[in-house]
């Protein structure tokens, strides 16, 4: 599929490389979907090993943002409540399709404004500041991976947005941002 899309792209392999070095640096404990994509093992194909590292890369950040939501003592559905409220989606937009029952929907709402961070709902100053520090704390555990990476960022980005930018073009993903983060 990768193929189809983007062809044989140059330096997909030194991208693939370069993302599995700083990978090196992350640490998996806490980090299920991470753990359990770092014991497979890296296909032959440069393709193949560049979304084996982007697919590593986004759950070792998905996974340290639901443990920071959850030290921050949010349950999934609080979290995608907050989320789509920071977003500006209408509210249950995105949380009614993750399958939860309108009435635990309704509860979490009104659990979260008596938390104090919903206020007519939307965030709260309180809830705002929680979120900013939830994502606050998910970028300091990326940090490890980061630093390693860093040198190479410049470099990396454009061929990495470029990349993106085809697939979408392909009509594999949609264009806008949201929908996309949003699966």
């Amino acid at each position: 599929a990768m193929h189809e899309a983007l062809g044989a792209p140059d330096r997909a392999g030194e991208v693939a490389a370069a993302l599995r070095d700083a990978l090196q640096a992350a640490d998996p404990t806490g980090r299920a979907l991470f753990a359990g994509l770092s014991a497979l093992p890296w296909p032959d194909d440069e393709l193949g090993q560049l979304w084996h590292a982007c697919n590593l890369l986004r759950e070792l950040r998905g996974d340290s943002h639901l443990a920071a939501f959850a030290c921050a003592g949010l349950s999934g559905l609080e979290a995608n409540l907050l989320t789509e409220m920071q977003v500006g989606w209408p509210a249950l937009a995105y949380t009614a399709t993750r399958g939860w029952p309108p009435e635990t929907m309704n509860q979490a709402v009104a659990d979260l404004t008596a938390y104090g961070l919903v206020n007519g709902g939307g965030l709260s100053e309180a809830g705002k500041a929680l979120r900013s520090g939830i994502e606050r704390i998910t970028d300091q555990q990326l940090t490890p991976v980061l630093d390693v990476l860093r040198p190479a960022l410049d470099e990396i980005v454009p061929l990495l947005d470029g990349w993106s930018q085809q697939i979408i073009d392909h009509g594999w993903f949609p264009a806008d941002p949201y929908k996309r983060a949003s699966g």
